[in-house]
C-alpha cells in the first residue's frame, strides 16, 4: 500500500482526502449561499465580496487586500454606492450594477467596456455586428445580413459563414454584463437575428437624443442651451460613421443618413453660436466645413453671415461666388432664392443682418430665411434626395407611422419644399387595393423620368395594399438604372413585416420610424 490517501465516496459525491481543503468554485455555483471561508473572485462579475477570515489572512499574508466598504442589506453584504451619485442605469438599490458598455459606431466600430475595448476579428464579424447595432432591438433578416456580407453574389457557403460570424459574436457578447444580467444578447428570431441591448449603450442613440434636445432648444429661442447640447452630440463623433468598414468599401445607405444627420447637427450648432453672438469663434470652423462641402447651401449661408458680422463683407460675397460656380459646374443650377436675397442684403449692408437684429423677435426674419426648417425627418428626406441626385442611383424610403401623426404632415412638408426646386419632378402614385395601380403609376412615372432631373415619387397608406408590393417596387428600382429616383412610401408597419422579403427585393431602401 502506498502512503497516498484515496478519496472517500459517499453516495455519488466524491469527498476530498482527509487533510485537504475543498477548493471554492465561482459564486453562482453556490446560489449565493457562500461558505464562510470561501472568497471567490466574484467582484469581477458584480457579486458581493465577503471579508477574508482571520485564519485565511494568517495563512496567506501576501494576499491581504483592502476590502471595499460594505453595508448589510437584508443580512447580505452589498457594495455601497458612491454617496455623490445614484445607482447606474438599470441597477436597482441593493443589487450589483451592470458592467458599463458602449457600442460605438460614430467612428471606427468598437465595443468598449470599463476594462477597455473588446477584440473584434475579421471583416465579416465586424460588418455583421455593425449592421445589427444600426438596427439594434429590431429583427434583421438573414437575407439582409447576407446582402451586407455579399452585395453581389453570395458563395455556396454563405449561410455557414454567416452562422460562424454570429457564433463568434455571441462569444464576445458573453463577456459583457453579469451572470443572469447580460448587457447585450444576440438572439435568433424569425426571420433572422436581433441584438438586444439598452439604447443607452449605443452612441448613435445618445447622439440623436442630444441632437434632438439641441434642436428643441434652438426652436424655443434658447441658443446657449442648444449650443451646449449640440456640442456634446458632435463630440461623440470620432470620425466618419463606421470608418473602418467604409474604408474597406462598405457603402450602406444608413451611413449616408448618419453623415447627413451629423452635417445638419453641425449647421444647427453654428446657427446657435451665431445667435449667441459668437461669430468670431466659429468663422474659421465654418470656412473649413464649407471647403469640405462646397455645394452645401446652408453651410455657405451661415459662413456668409458670420463673415459679414466679423466685418469681412468682401469675403462673404466671395463665399457666395464660390458656391454659385460649384452649383453651376455640378448641377447647372443657380443658388436658391434665399441665398440670393442674402447676397443682396450684404451688398446694401442691411441692418437686419446685424447681431442685434438677429437676436430680437421683431427683426429676425431676414436671418432666419438663411436657415432651412429644423426638422430631422424632413432633413433626412432632403439628404436622400441629394444622394440619389449626386450618385444617379435610385433609393426607396418608407416612413413608418400613423398618417394622423407626424407621418401625415411630413409628405405635404416635403412636397412644399420640393415645389421650389426646379431640378425635381414630383409624381403622386396610387396603390389600389391589389397593388396593380401602384405598378402602373410607377411605370408611368419612370417613362417621364430623365437622368438629368431628379424624380420623387410618393405613395401613402401602402399598408392597405395587398399583392406583391415588394417585387413591384424592386422591379421599378432595377429598371430605373442611373435615373435619380427617390420613392417615398408611408405605412403603419415595418415593410419587412407587411411584405416578407422586402429587404432582399428592394436592397436600396431605408426605413424611418416617425
Amino acid at each position: 500500500m502506498s502512503g497516498r490517501k484515496e478519496p472517500v465516496r459517499a453516495g455519488h459525491e466524491v469527498l476530498p482526502p482527509a487533510g485537504h481543503r475543498k477548493l471554492p468554485c465561482d459564486a453562482h455555483m453556490y446560489g449565493g449561499n457562500m461558505p464562510e471561508r470561501v472568497l471567490p473572485r466574484g467582484d469581477a462579475y458584480g457579486f458581493p465580496v465577503r471579508q477574508h477570515s482571520e485564519q485565511h489572512d494568517r495563512r496567506h499574508p501576501t494576499r491581504r487586500k483592502k476590502q471595499p466598504d460594505t453595508t448589510a442589506v437584508a443580512g447580505l453584504p452589498v457594495r455601497r454606492m458612491p454617496s455623490s451619485g445614484s445607482p447606474a442605469p438599470g441597477a436597482s438599490e441593493g443589487m450589483p450594477s451592470r458592467q458599463r458598455i458602449a457600442f460605438r459606431i460614430l467612428g471606427p466600430l468598437e465595443i468598449v467596456t470599463e476594462k477597455g475595448p473588446l477584440p473584434l476579428r475579421g471583416k465579416n464579424q465586424r460588418a455583421v455586428l455593425a449592421y445589427l447595432v444600426l438596427h439594434a432591438n429590431q429583427v434583421v433578416s438573414i437575407s439582409d445580413l447576407m446582402n451586407v456580407l455579399w452585395p453581389e453574389n453570395a458563395p455556396p457557403t454563405a449561410r455557414k459563414v454567416l452562422q460562424n460570424a454570429i457564433s463568434a459574436l455571441r462569444k464576445v457578447l458573453m463577456r459583457l454584463g453579469t451572470p443572469g444580467q447580460p448587457a447585450a444578447s444576440l438572439l435568433s428570431q424569425e426571420p433572422g437575428y436581433v441584438l438586444q441591448t439598452s439604447s443607452e449603450n449605443i452612441d448613435v442613440t445618445r447622439f440623436r437624443l442630444l441632437n434632438q434636445q439641441g434642436r428643441i432648444a434652438l426652436e424655443s429661442g434658447q441658443p446657449e442651451k442648444a449650443a451646449r447640447a449640440l456640442s456634446a452630440a458632435l463630440g461623440m463623433w470620432r470620425g466618419p460613421a463606421l470608418q473602418d468598414l467604409a474604408d474597406s468599401g462598405v457603402d450602406w445607405p444608413e451611413l449616408s443618413v448618419l453623415d447627413s444627420a451629423r452635417t445638419a447637427a453641425q449647421e444647427d450648432y453654428f446657427e446657435a453660436e451665431l445667435l449667441s453672438g459668437r461669430h468670431q469663434e466659429i468663422a474659421s470652423q465654418l470656412s473649413t466645413e464649407a471647403a469640405k462641402k462646397p455645394s452645401r447651401e446652408r453651410t455657405c449661408r451661415l459662413l456668409m453671415l458670420a463673415l459679414y458680422r466679423c466685418g469681412h463683407q468682401v469675403e462673404a460675397l466671395d463665399a457666395y461666388d464660390r458656391l454659385r460656380q460649384q452649383l453651376d459646374a455640378d448641377f447647372g443650377v443657380e443658388p436658391s432664392r434665399a441665398l440670393q436675397d442674402l447676397r443682396h442684403a450684404i451688398l446694401r449692408q442691411d441692418p437686419a443682418l446685424g447681431l442685434r437684429a438677429a437676436t430680437t423677435g421683431t427683426t429676425r426674419a431676414p436671418a432666419s430665411a438663411v436657415l432651412p426648417p429644423a426638422d430631422p425627418e424632413l432633413n433626412l428626406l432632403l439628404s436622400l434626395r441629394e444622394l440619389v441626385q449626386s450618385r444617379r442611383r435610385p433609393h426607396v424610403v418608407t416612413l413608418v407611422g400613423s398618417l394622423q401623426g407626424r407621418t401625415g404632415r411630413l409628405i405635404p412638408d416635403l412636397l412644399e419644399h420640393l415645389s421650389r426646386d426646379r431640378e425635381v419632378t414630383v409624381w403622386d402614385a396610387h396603390a389600389g387595393a391589389d397593388g396593380a395601380d401602384l405598378a402602373d403609376d410607377l411605370r408611368a412615372a419612370l417613362r417621364r423620368a430623365s437622368p438629368h432631373q431628379t424624380l420623387v415619387v410618393t405613395c401613402v397608406d401602402l399598408h392597405r395594399t395587398g399583392g406583391p408590393v415588394a417585387r413591384c417596387v424592386g422591379e421599378i428600382v432595377r429598371a430605373a438604372g442611373d435615373i435619380p429616383l427617390l420613392i417615398v412610401l408611408t405605412a403603419e408597419s415595418d415593410p419587412e413585416h407587411l411584405w416578407p422579403g422586402w429587404s432582399s427585393a428592394v436592397p436600396q431602401s431605408t426605413t424611418i420610424t416617425v
